[in-house]
């Protein structure tokens, strides 16, 4: 058996002022079974709990530890199908009512059992990649749940910790009083913050709860402002509207730095940015055409001209924060004149035009204009086309049309597993973000060959010969890796940036 085991002692809460954080783009709604995008979870993993989750207070981790949250221990059974979950008692959702056991299977019910009364639709397709694997959820007492797998699955409890649906424990009272599409403007979770207030595109306000079961959170309130322009975050935060801001304008980091406001930032952070290139659209279809992008565009000048050393150029689609992320994997150097035969012998020598769609999300389109300019050096005219974040991820799930040809998006998981969730055939649209329609039999059997892998050492070489495949096929185009710069006023406390995409609030103070 394997088991998760909990010691605390938690200390009298501590006031501690407002947080306000600049953010580069609105969220989508706090529905936490049926929203995505890691910038979304910061507002939602404050609100809402797993059973278990991973702790997030330390900062020099190469990856999380996992940490029990609404379930005190678990046990994994030898074949790796059966878990189970013994259940904190004692713990209130925000509205007041009683977690346990039935809360656990309602909400489960909702997000997976389509035969159930309760079943929401919507949130399937959000958490898809981790209920897949489920094959019955069963209460064996009011503070005891079994999960039966279909199969093994060794990053699974992780999986169920990421960004794009979450299993997290809402308010059965909620959903039987606001309805399934209700809850996003009602929120109500276990977390240490409780939902006060959302004015769609200017804010959000969460208050400390006062009767939370483990640590109480510091700050009294964190208000999270959508701040898309940078110069108007950057001009907040000098200005004191604002004593935190993530996504900062490159070449204002030193600058800021430099008066006062604190750099906070993460190597290991699980997150890279890269172009799902579109294998419905024509010329994509050639090899040659994906090997020639890959090859085209100048990463290392991306990190060291737009970035300013708060990013690294990336060759694979494994990433920081995982533990089969191998830092000197490359795939295609930059090699424009290589670029430009590969596309003439492939029956482009003159180029072809194609659509760039991609995200406002408040650091300005610098290195997609980047990509435009490297690609238009080998023949290739790109038309950016760009959409309001929100909307844009509806259409990045959806899957790209054929008469466009590529997108791109900022994403990882610390479990390597995700990266089937964009690569694997059977998470095409509309079961999974697989947005440039990718198919290769032999990376499905890899990824699943490494996650019924118990030795992690084993796993780590099929997830990096699975990307070694992924990556022969060139059909992504990763740039580079986000060493998650934030700005902090000398006023924050306790800020603690870790290896994952979203912070632990609670353990931040304002002086």
């Amino acid at each position: 058996m394997l088991a998760g085991v909990l010691t605390l002692a938690p200390p009298a809460a501590q006031a501690g002022g407002t947080l306000i954080w600049g953010m580069p783009a609105e969220t989508d709604i706090l529905d936490p079974h049926a929203t995505g995008g890691w910038n979304t979870y910061q507002i939602t993993y404050q609100i809402f709990e797993g059973l278990v989750k991973e702790d997030l207070t330390k900062a020099n981790a190469p990856t999380p530890p996992l940490v029990p949250a609404l379930a005190t221990s678990w046990e994994i059974s030898s074949d790796g199908l059966i878990y189970t979950f013994k259940l904190r008692p004692g713990v209130k959702f925000h509205d007041g009512t009683a977690f346990d056991a039935a809360a656990v299977k309602f909400n489960f019910d909702r997000f997976w059992d389509e035969n159930s009364p309760n079943f929401y639709k919507k949130a399937k397709a959000f958490v898809i990649a981790y209920t897949k694997w489920i094959k019955a959820v069963d209460v064996i007492d009011p503070m005891t749940v079994r999960i039966t797998l279909n199969a093994p699955n060794y990053q699974w409890l992780r999986q169920g910790l990421q960004s794009y649906g979450q299993p997290l424990m809402i308010s059965p009272a909620s959903v039987k009083k606001y309805g399934n599409d209700g809850v996003a403007l009602h929120p109500i979770g276990t977390g240490p913050f409780r939902f006060v207030q959302r004015d769609q595109g200017v804010k959000t306000v969460l208050e400390r709860n006062k009767d939370y079961w483990g640590t109480p959170a510091k700050l009294d309130r964190v208000i999270f402002r959508p701040l898309q322009d940078p110069a108007t975050r950057v001009n907040a935060l000098e200005n004191g509207e604002v004593q935190m801001i993530t996504a900062p304008p490159w070449d204002e980091i030193d600058r800021l730095s430099g008066a006062g406001f604190k750099l906070s930032m993460n190597s290991n952070v699980p997150y890279i940015n890269f172009i799902h290139l579109n294998m419905h659209f024509k010329p994509m279809q050639d090899l040659r055409v994906r090997q020639a992008i890959n090859m085209a565009i100048d990463r290392a000048g991306i990190a060291s001209d737009i970035y300013h050393k708060t990013g690294r150029a990336e060759y694979g689609m494994l990433s920081p924060g995982t533990d089969a992320y191998d830092p000197a994997f490359t795939s295609y150097a930059y090699d424009p004149a290589a670029a430009r035969k590969l596309l003439a012998e492939a029956g482009y020598p003159n180029g072809f035009k194609m659509v760039f769609e991609l995200p406002q999300y408040g650091t300005g389109e610098i290195v997609e204009t980047w990509v435009q300019r490297d690609l238009k050096k080998i023949g290739i005219d790109v038309e950016l086309r760009k959409f309001e974040f929100v909307t844009y991820m509806g259409k990045w799930a959806a899957g790209m049309p054929a008469d466009v040809g590529m997108n791109e998006i900022g994403w990882g998981m610390s479990t390597p597993a995700w990266v089937g969730i964009v690569t694997r055939c059977d998470s095409a649209p509309p079961g999974g973000e697989n947005s440039g329609w990718y198919c290769n039999k032999a990376v499905d059997a890899l990824l699943n060959q490494a996650i019924v892998t118990r030795d992690p050492a084993q796993a780590k070489e099929l997830y990096q010969k699975a990307n070694r495949v992924i990556m022969n096929d060139a059909a992504y185009v990763p740039t580079i890796d986000d060493l998650q710069p934030v700005l902090l006023s000398p006023q924050v406390k306790g800020f603690v940036n870790p290896p994952e995409d979203w912070f632990d609030l609670s353990v931040v103070s304002l002086d």
